[in-house]
């Protein structure tokens, strides 16, 4: 696909169209970004490491469809059997069953799986629990047990009434005690716990992120120590639970025999009056009396001497349609009664829920009890700890920004702890060791930032996730920014009169330097004594460099398109900060200056420029700095410095305002093109014209690092939601109009006229443009600079003149 070159906007001060070829070239690419060679951007093919199959099948088993369908059939077998006695009938069965099985199906997989491919579950106390919870299901399978119990034929004969009545009762008796077998299926609640856990766990560091878009969180996993803990508590409480829950019934009479009932009893009162006298009548009474209890008779069956089997039973119900679990035989001689149980059998369901319930209860909130302390003096420091070393391995910068949000957060939870007057005493806060860790590691990490800056972020995390020496010996890192040169005029004077004050009077300055710049998304790099090197750097998807060494710019990337503008802005707002900040205009009258230096005012300049640079490490083992080094850099201290030649306190270079937007483009005025020492080609020269005498001193602003960096939150997010734009940043600030206000558009007419006679070499014509622009300026700085130069010439262009003069 063929690049495109930005067409160059025409200058609106002098008109001039010209080429710069010292400029890098920007162009505009659409479609895919070519890869970078950076490996610490891109990874090759080659570089990709290779998931295994125990990795794949791990973390099939941990997704989130994986955990969530494990999880509703945990819920199933936990509660089913109990919600199919208490709302189903027997018809019923066999589709719950056919769940049973799904289950059964569901849980031997993921048994078979973690067992093959996660090493730690191999023969692990969990894998114990969860294969006897497994097994445990082919109980809740009503034809397996019915068959296993003989239960299954439906013969109403009276002997094979009695063997089922044998076996119901042997049925009841194992029933009692696979009822305790059932309750190792509970062990499930542990994993249903620790999803939850996971979940929650997840949800907050989601949250923490959206809290701050600028921080890149990483996940932090739980830590060895913690999941050591908390799996030794867990086991424990586990433990104690199915204890408890084994033996307690075996402590109670009717796990090993029962009690006779009155149909037991009625049974043989009627066996000893078969054939007799007044059977009928009692056979009647027996009847009657059981019939409208809620424990029903529902079947009566006895065979007489000659032979003849009888039948009594309900209209209403069938005990052909009644599970074994809910049928009662009782029989004696040739007698067999059967009893409706529904009743138990729906209360023992009811109960069985509420145990569940109540043990998942224990369990989780025994687990919670046990491990709270160890959590919250041990556990939580220390990942803690890990997060934040973490957060500062990927992103050191971000290291202030924690500290700020630890300290506002001990103050909200300070606040929420006063008791408002109605305590009897305040409780003493405890700093205990793991917190004084904490908070040493944090400041640790902001003396680093500090230190370092943005271009010792990559320096920082390697050697933080790596846990090597420092080594400066290392390659740099190419990338494209913008250099921003600013310097303190008549610092020298400025010094010697200070004296020990010097440095507060620097630190001032940089107050207002560094913070303006980081407000509008830059970074400050080094500080020179007087000299401030200044960076906006771009990712390299926004801008890189192809294969011609020409600046491509990509169309999509919001940042690419506003950063620049955001830089001049920066700039103009510290000048006039400088201007009007009573900290600063404080110097004015300072009796050993305005001695020294009659009308002292504090006065800075700057340059800035648009290039590649390498970013890295800078000396040896004994000392580093991290810094960029660039022709490009060196172009920007050149435009600082040649500020007092021009009479201007700010300098951009042509390929800067190439990259500004069109409206942002009308705030500067070509001043000049120039050959600068040590590079041949031809740079054109900006400047933001800007006067301060109108500015009176402003009240004090809050100069703190959470206010800028809450600032240059809101700048980013508008910016990035097209919120505004930066061309409605310029014109709604009232500071740059009232900078701007001395200049009309008569000056800039006159100026822009005779720029393009000076370049086109009419030296004669342009003097006598330039003469009408210092009659209404008469200061004017670059009209000066450029009249000096031509005069030097008796205002009549060399031979060799090519639109451009050696500068330094």
């Amino acid at each position: 696909m063929k690049d495109e070159k930005l067409n160059r906007p025409v200058d609106r001060k002098s008109g001039s169209n010209k080429e710069d070829p010292s400029a890098p070239q920007i162009t505009v690419i659409s479609g895919d970004i070519p890869a970078s060679d950076n490996n610490n951007e891109s990874t090759s093919a080659k570089g990709k490491t290779k998931i295994t199959t125990s990795e794949k099948a791990a973390k099939f088993l941990d997704s989130n469809p994986v955990t969530i369908t494990m999880n509703i059939a945990t819920i199933y077998v936990l509660f089913g059997d109990d919600i199919k006695l208490l709302g189903f009938s027997k018809s019923a069965d066999d589709g719950f069953s056919s769940l049973v099985v799904v289950c059964l199906f569901l849980f031997s997989l993921e048994l078979i799986l973690s067992f093959i491919y996660k090493p730690s579950y191999k023969w692990s106390f969990y894998f114990w629990l969860d294969l006897i919870a497994t097994l445990s299901l082919i109980i809740d399978l009503s034809w397996i047990m019915e068959s296993a119990l003989g239960l299954s034929s439906n013969s109403s004969d009276s002997q094979s009434l009695q063997k089922a009545g044998e076996a119901s009762k042997a049925g009841a008796k194992s029933t009692r005690a696979l009822k305790i077998i059932r309750i190792i299926r509970l062990i499930r609640i542990v994993k249903l716990y620790k999803n939850i856990k996971t979940a929650l766990r997840n949800r907050e560091l989601k949250k923490k992120k959206d809290e701050d878009t600028e921080q890149n969180f990483s996940e932090v996993s739980e830590s060895k120590v913690g999941k050591k803990m908390s799996e030794v508590i867990m086991k424990r409480v586990i433990i104690i639970v199915l204890a408890l829950l084994f033996i307690l019934p075996l402590f109670e009479t009717d796990f090993y025999f029962s009690y006779q009932t009155s149909w037991e009893f009625g049974t043989t009162e009627l066996n000893t009056f078969l054939n007799q006298d007044g059977f009928n009548e009692t056979k009647d009474e027996y009847w009657s009396y059981h019939k409208n209890n809620i424990r029903p008779i529902v079947y009566l069956t006895y065979t007489t001497g000659d032979g003849q089997n009888w039948i009594v039973s309900s209209d209403s119900i069938n005990y052909y349609d009644l599970r074994y679990n809910e049928i009662f035989y009782a029989s004696s001689g040739n007698i067999v009664s059967i009893f409706d149980l529904r009743y138990d059998v729906k209360l023992t369901a009811l109960l069985n829920v509420c145990r569940t319930i109540f043990i998942c209860a224990v369990l989780m909130l025994g687990s919670i009890y046990f491990s709270k302390d160890s959590e919250d003096l041990v556990i939580k420091p220390i990942e803690k700890m890990i997060e934040k070393v973490k957060i500062i391995a990927k992103n050191p910068i971000a290291a202030a920004e924690i500290q700020e949000m630890s300290n506002k957060k001990e103050k909200e939870e300070a606040e929420q702890r006063k008791c408002f007057g109605l305590c009897k005493a305040e409780v003493k806060k405890v700093d205990y060791e793991t917190k004084l860790l904490e908070n040493t590691i944090l400041k640790i990490g902001v003396l680093l930032a500090l230190g370092f800056g943005e271009a010792g972020s990559l320096i920082i995390g390697g050697n933080v996730e790596t846990g090597g020496d420092v080594d400066p010996m290392a390659n740099g890192n190419k990338v494209i920014g913008i250099y921003g040169f600013c310097d303190i005029r008549n610092f020298t004077d400025t010094t010697e009169e200070l004296q020990e004050g010097v440095m507060m009077f620097v630190n001032e300055i940089a107050q207002i330097v560094h913070g303006l710049v980081d407000k509008y998304l830059g970074a400050a790099n080094k500080n020179i004594g007087d000299a401030f090197l200044l960076v906006w750097k771009f990712y390299h998807e926004e801008l890189f460099l192809d294969e011609d060494d020409k600046i491509v710019r990509n169309p999509t990337s919001k940042r690419a398109q506003y950063l620049p503008d955001v830089t001049l802005i920066s700039f103009l707002k510290i000048l006039a900060k400088v201007n009007k900040d009573p900290a600063i205009l404080k110097y004015r009258t300072n009796q050993k200056l305005l001695q020294r230096m009659p009308n002292y005012e504090v006065k800075m300049g700057f340059g800035m420029h648009l290039g590649w640079a390498i970013e890295g490490a800078i000396g040896s083992q004994f000392k580093i700095d991290a810094s960029y080094l660039s022709p490009n850099v060196n172009v920007a201290s050149a435009l600082e410095g040649s500020t007092k030649i021009y009479g201007v306190p700010l300098l951009i270079s042509g390929a800067l305002y190439d990259a500004f937007s069109e409206p942002v483009q009308r705030y500067l005025r070509l001043i000049d093109t120039v050959i600068i020492k040590g590079n041949a080609k031809h740079l054109r020269l900006y400047t933001s014209d800007c006067e301060f005498s109108e500015f009176t001193a402003s009240r004090g602003a809050d100069r703190s690092k959470t206010y800028f960096r809450k600032k240059r939150r809101a700048i980013k997010k508008g910016l990035e939601k097209q919120e505004f734009t930066t061309a409605d940043m310029y014109s709604k600030s009232k500071e740059i109009a009232l900078m701007r206000k001395p200049f009309t558009r008569e000056f800039f007419d006159c100026f822009s006229k005779g720029m393009n006679n000076y370049l086109s070499g009419m030296w004669q014509m342009a003097k006598t443009q330039f003469e009408k622009v210092l009659a209404l300026r008469s200061r004017d700085g670059p009209t000066l600079a450029l009249m000096s130069f031509m005069s030097e010439s008796a205002f009549k262009a060399p031979s060799h003149w090519k639109g451009a003069r050696y500068l330094g």
